[in-house]
């Protein structure tokens, strides 16, 4: 007997013992089989596959409904896959169709013989079949499960269809498809289909993920505008449809991540499984960064890992290198931030005899100088850009908040007073600057600290802004938030230069169902700005708050702009919920007066100590393809406080997460960030130094010489604070320092 017959015998036949095992431990034995056949199969082994199918009772890889279908997308017969051929195959996570809709779809598309009709009007029926099914049942009427079955089969026939769409390009199956009449000449075939038959597809598709888009699979989903686009490039550039054979095996592989796995194994399955374990034994080790995106170790030729040992090393998995140093001023850098786009960074300086300036540098022109900020009358102490990078906001000591517009053009000349500029013709003047007028409370029982440090030219109707941020959904676009120390925060818009809300004397208190309100004043809901959330299963219940409003020294404003974190003297942090915030068109309607509600306080998360800054992780959602990178940390606040240490909480759970330490801070505002996807914290240090954590355990990775300087060539340095760190939300490999040398340093992440 022949090989291939002892295999086609083994495959029919059960050859297993009746007292044999069915398992190795906890791992089913035929699950084992095919995993090591397909491997072997991979590996080139095909003689070792075919022994190993033997002796192991013929545990087919994949049935015969799979093994049909890739042929006939190998072969290229396209005329033979119908609606029939499409629902056979085993889908993972999916439930089958009934049989009225199944039989609805099925019935106008019996396979037509390319003898008698063409590949056009073969999948003109099938497209027929979906329109009748589509217009008969409707996804309305369907359950979740079945829109998300369907909406799997239709997208494997516009895969199938999009092959045929590109083997349209060559003479063979345009010859062989032009046989229909409306076909036309074969250079119109492409367009015709695109037109008739993909386009068709792809709007139901749409349609159907519009119904139901909470069970997207975001592994297999593929996008209807840009499928739509790519192939209308195919149309003005045909030479990229040149390797017909390559394309078939993509799309097999697109199939294949639509079937079970129990009849289907995944392509580089037992690979994906060592690679999984290696980097498991690599989390081990507190010295290694975990990194998603890095599989630079699985595919480089010069690294070779041992399979044969655990893989544990106790050196750090990432380099942190000094790369570029600016220094266009000897004052002390006091703020450093990047723009939300990564194109550009702010540096505000403490006072000096030049003047009050802020520079802003073109990342992607290697930090050249791109606006010089003026018109200033203090020092900045806060620096902040809008989610579109267009608008830079300052906030000096004065009660003056400077905006700027970083798309309008530097007039070309130079005032007397700017005559100072190292590039006058970066000169940047504000669009726009105002103060919120305001009495300030009197509370006798606190320290006069605050008050002892205000400008001399300020008055008791004014007060001072030392922190803003900005929200960063549309409907809340170029709004932003400003904290003052005098006991004030405010709602303003950067468009149309008006405070749209304070939140002194306009807040309430959000306790849970089961909490002891008594002695304490119910607010009616009807009065609150909240949306329907509850609280541990019960409904928010609201009281007064008869709080002074807290001299607020930093404030940051979550990504999905539901919550508003303000940073206090008195060492806590209060979180309110602005899930319920009008947006910018409830305003312009004029549909609700703010003046007549409430904004809640969710949380109060007790620091107990003096803070200078808090820090959110950075926005990456839009830059980077693992969405797991926000929603993991979304929840999460970095506190840096003048007592050498910083703390991470959960400001939702109002839970205190990790505590890092190592850093010298007592005196000074010294700011730290998250870096590198989230993955580690950084702080600046009152000696020179940047203090690098991970964020997860907690342990302190790496300490960089950052700011000193020495006098007179001596050997002792004179050490400098390192005012504050800044990572580019873009470039997770980039973070920047500043400090009292006047240096900007920017610094590279780098996996070893």
């Amino acid at each position: 007997m022949s090989q291939s017959n002892k295999i086609a015998y083994v495959l029919n036949s059960d050859t297993q013992e009746a007292g044999e095992s069915a398992s190795v431990g906890c791992f089913d034995k035929k699950q084992l089989a095919k995993l090591l056949v397909h491997t072997l199969k991979e590996l080139g082994y095909d003689s070792a596959a075919d022994q190993l199918l033997l002796e192991s009772g013929g545990y087919q890889n994949e049935s015969n409904h799979i093994q049909t279908f890739f042929r006939l997308v190998k072969t290229g017969q396209f005329d033979l896959i119908d609606w029939r051929s499409v629902c056979s195959l085993p889908l993972a996570h999916s439930s089958p169709l009934r049989p009225a809709l199944l039989q609805t779809l099925l019935s106008p598309a019996a396979p037509t013989s390319s003898a008698t009709g063409s590949l056009f009007d073969h999948m003109l029926q099938q497209l027929q079949g979906l329109q009748l099914l589509m217009a008969s049942v409707g996804p309305s009427t369907c359950s979740d499960a079945e829109v998300t079955t369907l909406r799997n089969y239709v997208e494997i026939m516009i895969l199938v269809n999009r092959q045929i769409f590109l083997e349209f390009f060559h003479p063979p199956a345009a010859a062989a498809a032009a046989a229909a009449p409306h076909a036309g000449p074969p250079t119109t075939l492409p367009v015709l289909y695109l037109r008739k038959v993909l386009k068709c597809f792809i709007e139901i598709w749409d349609a159907l993920l519009v119904s139901n888009d909470q069970f997207l699979n975001e592994e297999n989903i593929f996008n209807p505008e840009t499928t739509l686009r790519e192939l209308s490039t195919y149309l003005t550039n045909p030479k990229l449809t040149a390797h017909l054979n390559l394309e078939r095996d993509h799309l097999i592989d697109a199939i294949s991540k639509y079937i079970d796995p129990n009849e289907l194994v995944p392509k580089g399955r037992l690979l994906h499984l060592l690679k999984q374990a290696i980097k498991y034994q690599q989390s081990q080790d507190i010295f290694n960064i975990l990194d998603p995106d890095d599989d630079a170790p699985f595919s480089s030729e010069s690294h070779r890992i041992n399979l044969l040992q655990d893989n544990i090393s106790h050196d750090l998995t990432v380099t942190f290198q000094d790369w570029k140093t600016i220094q266009d001023t000897t004052d002390e850098i006091w703020f450093l931030t990047f723009s939300p786009d990564g194109k550009y960074l702010a540096s505000a300086t403490s006072e000096s005899s030049r003047g009050y300036f802020i520079t802003v540098y073109d990342v992607q022109q290697d930090f050249k100088i791109h606006k010089t900020c003026v018109s200033l009358s203090q020092s900045v102490l806060y620096l902040m850009f809008s989610p579109s990078s267009r608008y830079l906001v300052a906030c000096p000591f004065s009660e003056d908040v400077t905006i700027y517009d970083m798309n309008a053009i530097s007039p070309p000349d130079v005032s007397a007073t700017d005559s100072f500029l190292p590039y006058s013709s970066t000169r940047l003047s504000p669009m726009d600057s105002f103060k919120l007028d305001t009495s300030p409370y009197l509370d006798d029982t606190e320290s006069s600290a605050s008050s002892s440090s205000r400008p001399a030219n300020a008055t008791s109707s004014q007060s001072r802004v030392w922190c803003c941020d900005a929200f960063h959904t549309a409907q809340h676009e170029d709004w932003m938030v400003v904290g003052s120390p005098d006991r004030e925060a405010m709602v303003h818009s950067l468009t149309t230069k008006e405070s749209l809300f304070s939140l002194k004397g306009r807040t309430c208190i959000a306790l849970g169902h089961d909490e002891n309100v008594s002695g304490r004043k119910l607010i009616d809901p009807a009065k609150v700005l909240h949306t329907a959330k509850t609280s541990c299963g019960g409904s928010w219940q609201y009281v007064e708050d008869d709080e002074a409003f807290p001299r607020v020294h930093d404030v940051k404003i979550s990504y999905d702009d539901n919550y508003v974190l303000l940073m206090t003297h008195q060492g806590i942090v209060d979180v309110y919920d602005f899930s319920g915030f009008p947006s910018r068109e409830m305003l312009s309607k004029q549909t609700i007066d703010l003046k007549d509600f409430l904004i809640p306080r969710v949380a109060r998360l007790d620091i107990g100590k003096n803070m200078t800054c808090m820090s959110l992780p950075l926005n990456t959602t839009t830059h980077h393809r693992h969405r797991h990178q926000i929603t993991e940390s979304q929840h999460l606040v970095l506190v840096s406080l003048q007592d050498n240490e910083l703390q991470m909480w959960d400001y939702k759970e109002n839970i205190l997460i990790q505590k890092y330490f190592g850093q010298k801070q007592q005196h000074f505002i010294i700011r730290s960030c998250f870096a590198y996807n989230n993955k580690i914290v950084m702080s600046g240090s009152e000696d020179g130094k940047i203090y690098i954590w991970d964020r997860i355990r907690g342990n302190l990775i790496s300490v960089l010489s950052g700011h000193s300087t020495l006098i007179n060539n001596s050997s002792k340095p004179v050490v400098k604070n390192c005012n504050v760190v800044a990572s580019n939300p873009v470039d997770k490999e980039m973070f920047v320092s500043g400090g009292d040398d006047g240096k900007i340093k920017i610094w590279k992440i780098s996996r070893n």
